[in-house]
């Protein structure tokens, strides 16, 4: 084979280019109906691909009208065989992608795997269940905690705003040494107790006055040892 025939040859393929790459799974015949990836068989896709996926028609009609419609079959040999090469490259880009994908979630479920101390699938997959269930736990906590800080810097807002309108409005010190040691109280059942005290009240009645009131969100009335915020 001469130099000058493997450069010719040359020339010829490299007039051929892929030019729809997005048809590599779109499957048609010559009449442009669909046909299932999983069903065509080699012909109908070596067909579709240098038909529909290359500019091979493109070539061979511009070879003929730069021949007077003469093209030999050693042209379109070639042409063929650059069409089918370009084809190859499509397909082994896309199976490169789809290995190097399979490596990674490969490589991170076995991290997952030896994360977690497990060796099965199934395993794993009750792991994460259990993981999602806590982080739910954990967002529902943190919106109650929220929740609470937002009351009691109210409580507090609330505190600092009674003394003052106490004072504002002259009422003895007395009474306001009182709300003052009420505000001190650490506990639901340390205020009730002292509340009875300075009211002259049963526990029993203040405890109702509370719950009819919505007084108390944040502590069991009845459990008499959780700290108020």
């Amino acid at each position: 084979m001469s130099t000058e025939n493997s450069e010719y040859k040359a020339k010829l393929r490299d007039r051929v280019e892929v030019t729809h790459p997005e048809k590599l799974y779109s499957i048609q015949d010559s009449d442009g109906s669909q046909i299932p990836y999983d069903l065509a068989n080699g012909r109908q896709l070596f067909n579709h691909y240098r038909h529909r996926m290359t500019n091979y028609d493109q070539v061979l009609d511009d070879l003929r009208a730069e021949q007077q419609g003469n093209i030999t079959g050693r042209q379109e040999k070639q042409i063929a065989i650059a069409a089918a090469e370009h084809i190859l490259e499509e397909y082994r880009n896309e199976h490169v992608k789809v290995i190097q994908d399979s490596q990674k979630k490969g490589q991170f479920i076995k991290g997952l795997f030896q994360r977690f101390g497990v060796g099965t699938a199934s395993a794993l997959t009750q792991m994460l269940d259990s993981w999602s269930e806590k982080i739910k736990e954990i967002s529902h906590l943190e919106s109650s905690q929220r929740s609470l800080q937002t009351w009691n810097d109210i409580y507090r807002v609330q505190k600092v705003l009674v003394i003052n309108l106490l004072e504002q409005e002259e009422v003895s010190e007395e009474v306001r040494a009182k709300v003052a040691q009420l505000y001190k109280t650490r506990s639901t059942r340390e205020s009730v107790t002292l509340g009875a005290n300075l009211l002259n009240w049963k526990e029993s009645e203040i405890l109702k006055l509370l719950k009819r009131k919505d007084a108390i969100r944040y502590t069991k009335l009845s459990g008499g040892k959780n700290e108020d915020g």
